[in-house]
């Protein structure tokens, strides 16, 4: 996992959640969010999706030594999301997700307040900057503005930006590679504005595809020297990225193209689609990187046939392919939680607390 470079760490930690500049501000949580929350309470990861919105309550348990944190899944929960109220990731009609998630916690019975989200898509950019580790922390936000003007396709007056050391560039041992975030301020307002009318408050505002490959490495813990592939399914597009040692080292948002008949596997049209951009996704990621296929792939979204995809994948990739199991982590069968491809992203919002951010 990235760590903080130890020159920069602790004091990086007392700055992050300061505005150390009228343009800069948090979308990430600081260190300080979680000295506020202590690990033992519980997280919601509340995931905004064009079809559903799927929540995850987890709590971590007392540590033990030598040990990785263990957890206690709580509550998992699902409401339909209203027609046209979530378009393209971003929320249309607030009066309507501010119902459904009303509805939603009525069904998780979790008390709670903590939460933990994401915003994607389109309006969400994310880059690798290098930069001399020798620089002073008072004029790293002010540096990070000016990259961010450079590489950001949106005008630094509507966006947030949040910032966070990985650690030394591999390539130059005197520079630090740091993760650039950034989201339209208005999406993630309107995020934080929809929990706050339903008694929630966001502790934390990822970005989505962070959330779902934190959730893939707790489910699946693959060894350092193994690739994972991630397929996300919606019915507006689909996710496709590479996650190694812990890093998203390739990732995609494709756009699927409309059709008269539902976006659901059943229509054999779509399953095609998803079929063919699939194997162009993973064809550009080896002739981009040099480097093999990913031997495994894991399998997320919210259609309920998602299980009859496995072996067309599994056959057209040539790789194991694979949906998530829930049961590894929090015990009982596979089959108590069917809808688990569902909630990887909601997962991975809920272990928020103790995880870093993945490229």
């Amino acid at each position: 996992m990235p760590m903080l470079s130890p020159n920069l760490s602790k004091e990086l930690s007392k700055k992050l959640s300061n505005k150390l500049s009228s343009k800069l501000s948090t979308i990430f949580s600081a260190c300080s969010v979680f000295k506020r929350n202590p690990l033992s309470e519980t997280l919601l990861g509340i995931d905004f999706g064009c079809e559903r919105i799927n929540a995850v309550a987890l709590r971590a348990l007392p540590a033990i030594a030598d040990q990785p944190t263990a957890y206690q899944l709580q509550a998992m929960a699902s409401v339909a999301t209203p027609s046209g109220a979530i378009v393209d990731h971003q929320l249309h009609n607030m009066a309507q997700v501010v119902d459904a998630l009303k509805q939603l916690r009525r069904m998780l019975k979790v008390p709670t307040r903590n939460v933990a989200t994401a915003v994607s898509g389109s309006s969400v950019t994310t880059k690798i900057v290098h930069v001399p580790n020798s620089l002073p922390v008072e004029m790293l936000a002010h540096h990070m503005e000016q990259e961010a003007a450079a590489h950001i396709p949106f005008p630094l007056a509507e966006i947030s930006l949040d910032f966070e050391i990985l650690g030394p560039s591999e390539l130059h041992p005197d520079r630090d590679k740091i993760l650039l975030s950034a989201a339209r301020t208005e999406h993630v307002q309107a995020r934080v504005d929809a929990l706050r009318q339903v008694g929630w408050r966001a502790q934390v505002v990822d970005i989505g595809s962070h959330a779902l490959a934190r959730a893939v490495c707790f489910l699946l813990a693959p060894p350092p020297e193994q690739r994972v592939a991630v397929l996300e399914l919606s019915a507006e597009s689909l996710t496709f990225m590479v996650i190694s040692q812990g890093e998203i080292i390739y990732q995609r948002l494709q756009p699927l193209a409309a059709d008269s008949e539902p976006a659901t596997l059943s229509n054999q049209h779509y399953m095609a689609q998803v079929t063919s951009q699939a194997q162009r996704q993973l064809q550009l990621f080896c002739s981009n990187s040099g480097q093999t296929s990913p031997l495994q792939l894991l399998l997320c979204g919210s259609d309920t046939d998602l299980a009859q995809l496995v072996p067309r994948l599994s056959h057209t990739l040539g790789i194991a392919v694979q949906l998530p199991d829930f049961s590894v982590m929090f015990g009982g069968e596979p089959h108590h939680y069917s809808e688990a491809p569902a909630f990887s992203t909601a997962l991975g919002l809920a272990l928020r607390r103790s995880s870093p951010c993945l490229i």
